[in-house]
């Protein structure tokens, strides 16, 4: 079939989305609908709070110019051939973020640079291994004052049931200076105003002249928001969060169900063309 030729570009979410709670994705199959995709010129977009160096892993049997990406929630973004934009926080605003970081009781704060992303020498061994999962480049630092990198975002794990007095706290001390967002429900970020991933994409649509019509994303967490409010194609994954359901448009199977693959071969197939549900799929809400 010819399949829908509406969509230009695609987002995807990682951890929640595009991949199962195992941190895997079906690379047989997505590598075979990749290879469709190009050939009918739709861009894949990487939208992810991860690491750019971490989130280029999943994807090392794939030529690296051909993925562009949306890192660090939108503090780094990357067309696949050059970086079209880097995030930088004050060093005024950073004197404030690490008093902050340094009051908080059992949490564990990666400061995350452009070069690498940084974690304090004291912090529990389980917790910088778990980090580890999201961050490729990742050294271990006995200050703060140590960094000497361009600093994107700051991240802080936590467990869920103090994430929302987190939340709230630094909502409060730096709410004048970062946004709090939530990425899943034991991380929280700090990030610029107006930097998110709708911006992220948004660069690139502009260098590609794409518009929002022709733009398909899927999300499941908080700091998919923007990107979901702004998307002409926007899904919530089955598992997403009660605030993204409301936003997106239209839902998804969950990520252990490979919604994203599923909902990519209806694009493929011009199933998405006939989209007036909430959902191309029987028995999702």
């Amino acid at each position: 079939m010819a399949g829908y030729t509406g969509i230009k570009l695609i987002a995807v979410d990682m951890d929640g989305t595009f991949l199962t709670d195992n941190k895997t994705y079906n690379r047989e199959r997505f590598l075979e609908q990749f290879k469709a995709l190009k050939a009918r010129g739709i861009r894949f977009v990487v939208a992810s709070g991860n690491q750019y160096y971490k989130l280029r892993s999943y994807f090392e049997d794939i030529d690296a110019g051909d993925i562009a990406y949306v890192a660090e929630n939108g503090g780094y973004v990357h067309d696949g051939q050059q970086e079209l934009f880097v995030a930088d926080i004050a060093t005024e605003t950073l004197a404030r973020v690490y008093p902050f970081l340094e009051s908080l009781k059992a949490v564990t704060a990666i400061i995350c640079g452009r070069n690498s992303a940084y974690v304090l020498n004291t912090a529990d061994p389980a917790e910088v291994a778990n980090a580890r999962n999201h961050y490729q480049r990742l050294e271990l630092i006995q200050s703060y004052q140590d960094i000497n990198d361009t600093v994107l975002k700051i991240a802080i794990k936590m467990s869920p049931a103090i994430h929302d007095t987190v939340l709230e706290a630094a909502r409060e001390k730096l709410g004048d200076v970062l946004v709090s967002v939530t990425s899943g429900h034991e991380w929280i970020d700090l990030i610029i105003p107006g930097v998110h991933k709708a911006h992220g994409i948004h660069l690139l649509q502009k260098q590609w002249d794409i518009t929002d019509d022709e733009v398909a994303a899927f999300g499941d967490s908080g700091n998919d928001m923007e990107m979901l409010q702004k998307a002409g194609f926007s899904f919530a994954m089955n598992n997403a969060s009660d605030s993204i359901r409301q936003v997106a448009r239209y839902s998804a199977p969950t990520n252990n169900d490979e919604g994203v693959l599923e909902t990519i071969d209806h694009i493929l197939s011009g199933a998405l063309d006939k989209l007036s549900s909430n959902s191309l799929f029987d028995g999702v809400a």
